[in-house]
């Protein structure tokens, strides 16, 4: 298990329309510190404030191979992680990503080419850190969901409790660890349930561009700095 917050290894922000790879870098037994998780996307924005980052259908992904365990048999364990990753794209809808800096979660939501669609996404995480070729982050495993019901009420809730606590029960996730979390849940659920940044403002602005190209992973998408 790593949780060091990484600096910024690249200073420069990414341009606009800039193809990047999102990452999840951690710990894995023998395989040391690694990636576990990659999905190519498109800068819409960087700067001292924000990371805004889309990854329309298509986008290309890398994630590790292994048998699955776990609640819903798809948390891979470091030792049943063989070193190689599984080729796949992003699929559904397309999905923008935006990281208020430092925070530690960053807010999905999906676009159908038309309209937003119905519930936001909280991804609990380590904070973003600028790399040569993107952000690296380090999933935390526990996520909040937000939207409106069928009867207009607005309700917020925690998605993939059984994994974190199947983590924990593993030492994935030390006790310390998972305290840290679930404490970073609280705090996302507390800002949906307020309704404040980025749940307040005028998303049309991180509409993507349906014209740009589907990003692929650079050469060396794996090798950390």
């Amino acid at each position: 298990m790593d949780i060091a917050h990484p600096s910024d290894a690249r200073t420069e922000p990414f341009a606009a329309g800039e193809a990047v790879v999102l990452r999840s870098v951690n710990t894995y037994g023998r395989h040391g510190r690694a990636v576990g998780f990659a999905v190519a996307g498109r800068v819409l924005v960087d700067d001292d404030e924000l990371a805004v980052v889309a990854s329309p259908v298509g986008s290309a992904m890398r994630r590790r191979a292994g048998a699955g365990s776990g609640p819903n048999g798809r948390l891979i364990l470091p030792e049943h992680w063989d070193g190689s990753y599984v080729d796949d794209t992003w699929s559904g809808a397309p999905v923008v990503r935006v990281h208020q800096k430092g925070s530690p979660w960053s807010v999905w939501r999906w676009h159908d080419g038309t309209a937003w669609m119905p519930h936001w996404y909280m991804n609990l995480e380590l904070p973003w850190a600028r790399t040569a070729t993107g952000f690296d982050t380090q999933d935390w495993t526990l996520d909040v969901i937000a939207g409106t019901d069928r009867d207009g009420t607005w309700s917020v809730r925690y998605k993939d409790e059984d994994e974190l606590a199947y983590y924990a029960g593993t030492g994935h996730w030390p006790e310390s660890m998972r305290a840290i979390i679930e404490r970073a849940g609280k705090e996302a659920s507390s800002v949906a349930l307020a309704r404040t940044f980025p749940f307040d403002v005028d998303w049309s602005q991180w509409i993507p561009d349906a014209a740009w190209p589907v990003p692929e992973l650079p050469a060396k998408w794996d090798q950390l700095e």
